[in-house]
């Protein structure tokens, strides 16, 4: 087992993204309100006038595509008493830049704001290193252990240890809010399901409900099925009509095999034009291939990352993207670091953060521009939100 996550050294950022989270295709809403959580994929009935769909469809994405707005939390909590806490930080792998940024950021906010330590440990992508980073967390009693980008249900037993030692537990970015199903504290996340959808619903608003897609998952990463089902759900909501398939692309196989089969696809099945792989580091070998295939102008990709020096792709016609979903990074860490205070000072956590998600596509691609991507998402106001809510005494 360790030696498929050994593989993850050589992802590209997007795919740590995702996560690792659940082994299920979907959770139900019993699940979610079982792990107190609330599902944001939810039966909705299905659209019988395709007007209708296509109308909803465009304004979700219409909706998405301005600035995200802060949507809480609003409870403040009391971290006076916390200077000197120990907190261990377990990362997939810091050699991704956007896991060593996390670790980084939250190194820096939880010492400015509250005097707490971080120790940093960096699993390189491997399971074994990942246990012994519990061990050694157990053993220094640590206060809280947080583990980032690794699936939950397989360090369950770990964490069953952490807590009879007192030690609180955090999980980091599984795929679906607030999901506690191998016994952490907390967790915080990225919602994947809420990302699927807004891929499904461009797709149904820019083909004016007479698209054909091809969702590419990735089921070594557990992450990919909340959002392929996600998409696959949310087309079928507003679109009964569109014709929907999906492929299962492995990690291993992304260089390789993305390229031919967006080849096959554009040869042999010419109308299928919105090819939708759920990361755009898992889209950008088929980018070449369409690319070389001159078939810019007819294939449409959507993903999920906005990852600088993939998303500006989306100003090329030529490279076939189409559509990037992004994700609000930095957003994500403050809110790591608001949860980390409140499960320390003995506080209610946070279900889901609603951390910010922003619609990038052809129309706005004009906010890609300069070094600083988070400037890209138009709101800032989180950096001042939390630390509002942080008291001391």
């Amino acid at each position: 087992m360790s030696s498929r996550f050994a593989r993850v050294r050589a992802v590209p950022l997007a795919v740590l993204l995702a996560a690792m989270a659940l082994p299920a295709a979907s959770c139900s809403d019993a699940e979610d309100d079982a792990a107190g959580t609330t599902s944001s994929q939810s039966a909705a009935p299905a659209f019988t006038d395709p007007a209708a769909g296509i109308a909803e469809a465009k304004r979700i994405i219409d909706q998405y595509r301005n600035p995200p707005a802060w949507q809480g939390p609003d409870q403040p909590v009391n971290i006076g008493g916390l200077a000197g806490k120990k907190v261990t930080y377990i990362s997939v792998s810091n050699s991704i830049p956007v896991l060593k940024y996390w670790s980084d950021s939250l190194t820096r906010l939880l010492r400015q704001h509250g005097g707490v330590q971080l120790n940093v440990i960096d699993a390189k992508g491997s399971v074994d290193e990942a246990n012994k980073g519990f061990d050694q967390a157990i053993a220094q009693k640590a206060d809280v252990i947080m583990f980032q980008a690794l699936p939950p249900r397989l360090f369950q037993a770990k964490i069953t240890r952490a807590k009879a030692a007192g030690i609180k537990v955090i999980s980091g970015n599984i795929g679906v809010p607030g999901r506690r199903d191998a016994g952490q504290d907390a967790e915080v996340s990225f919602d994947y399901v809420k990302v699927g959808r807004l891929i499904g619903a461009w797709m149904v608003a820019d083909s004016q409900g007479k698209g054909k897609g091809m969702v590419v998952s990735s089921d070594d990463v557990p992450a990919s099925q909340p959002q392929a089902q996600g998409t696959l759900n949310e087309v079928k909501r507003l679109c009964p009509g569109c014709d929907m398939t999906m492929k299962d692309v492995q990690i291993p196989q992304w260089e390789s095999s993305i390229p031919s089969l967006f080849q096959t696809t554009i040869n042999s099945d010419p109308s299928r034009t919105y090819l939708l792989p759920l990361y755009d580091g898992q889209a950008l070998p088929g980018l070449g291939a369409i690319r070389t295939a001159g078939a810019g102008s007819k294939v449409k990709v959507g993903a999920f990352n906005a990852t600088p020096g993939i998303v500006e792709q989306l100003k090329d016609p030529a490279s076939g993207l189409k559509l990037d979903v992004g994700g609000h990074n930095e957003w994500w860490a403050y809110a790591a670091t608001d949860q980390i205070f409140r499960v320390l000072s003995g506080a209610a956590p946070i279900q889901d953060y609603k951390i910010g998600l922003r619609v990038f596509d052809t129309g706005n691609a004009d906010l890609i521009k300069g070094k600083d991507e988070f400037s890209w998402y138009g709101s800032s106001d989180y950096r001042t939100r939390f630390p509002a809510l942080w008291k001391k005494g």
